[in-house]
């Protein structure tokens, strides 16, 4: 089972480092109010627990459905939204009923994995918000954004990969990523539905960070770029359990619960690699063949 994804330092400077995300596999599930949601996530109606994951056992999707409102007993035709933090009214607004969680890095982009059910005219929206509490105003300045929004339908699981943004030179200490079926303001359509499955932040290392003799405290992949053999180590914090290669669309090309795997028989180019340790944590990140 997939767990949530979790930093770690990578010490060669063309690889990245990830950065923490609540429940970004989607693996575990609580009941809020009269719905079920994602831990560390806030939804609305139409949001659902899929079972037809990227990896693991679960995925989040976000259903365009019909609700019937308790206030009214109206039956309405709702975007299903889910974001990070806890439950607010209405959907997260910078300043005012901001959700999100505790965050302070600065990314460089966030990635996961979407597949994307649709009726004509619609397109979804994924988004990211690094926001900071101003002392003076009481408000949240932005410090990073970022946004991915499509209309084009995706039977499989596709790779995304969402460029932040930055307007300040602060850090921040919240972050909200949120995951919208489509555009609430124009017309809805029932069955448009888009899932959302192994969400990561991304860091370029510093430049420079490039001996292999600093202290590794998490797993490495080296070399990078690599030709025909790529290997990982473990760092002083846990042991691996598998290592997974897959292409730039998503599609798993080898995996192996050794420490090297032989590519040999690849085409050169970019490709990600998973990690996952025996503490539970999952990383990706990319690596180049030569």
């Amino acid at each position: 089972m997939k767990k949530v994804l979790l930093s770690f330092v990578i010490l060669i400077s063309t690889q990245a480092i990830g950065q923490t995300i609540p429940n970004a596999g989607f693996e575990t599930w609580v009941a809020s109010g009269p719905f079920l949601a994602p831990d560390g996530w806030a939804v609305s109606p139409g949001v659902i627990k899929s079972t037809d994951a990227h990896s693991g056992s679960y995925a989040l999707q976000c259903k365009l459905d019909t609700f019937t409102n308790p206030s009214t007993s109206v039956l309405d035709t709702i975007t299903a939204t889910a974001y990070t933090g806890a439950q607010t009214m209405g959907p997260p607004v910078p300043g005012s009923n901001i959700g999100g969680y505790a965050f302070t890095s600065r990314p460089d982009s966030l990635t996961g994995y979407y597949k994307y059910q649709k009726a004509p005219n619609d397109s979804f929206r994924i988004s990211v918000l690094l926001c900071k509490k101003n002392t003076v105003t009481g408000g949240r300045d932005t410090i990073a954004s970022a946004l991915f929004t499509s209309g084009t339908a995706i039977s499989t699981y596709t790779r995304f990969s969402m460029p932040l943004q930055y307007v300040r030179a602060l850090t921040p200490d919240t972050a909200v990523i949120q995951v919208l079926t489509a555009n609430p303001q124009a017309p809805k359509h029932l069955g448009t539905s888009i899932w959302v499955d192994d969400l990561a932040f991304v860091t370029n290392p510093p430049a420079g960070v490039d001996n292999l003799t600093e202290v590794i405290t998490k797993p490495l992949i080296y070399p990078n770029p690599f030709c025909d053999v790529l290997a990982v180590t473990p760092g002083s914090n846990a042991a691996i359990l598998s290592m997974v290669l897959s292409n730039s669309v998503g599609s798993i090309i080898a995996h192996t619960k050794d420490k090297t795997l032989n590519t040999s028989d690849l085409p050169c180019g970019v490709y990600f690699v998973t990690i996952l340790t025996d503490d539970g944590i999952k990383d990706t990140f990319k690596v180049i063949k030569q």
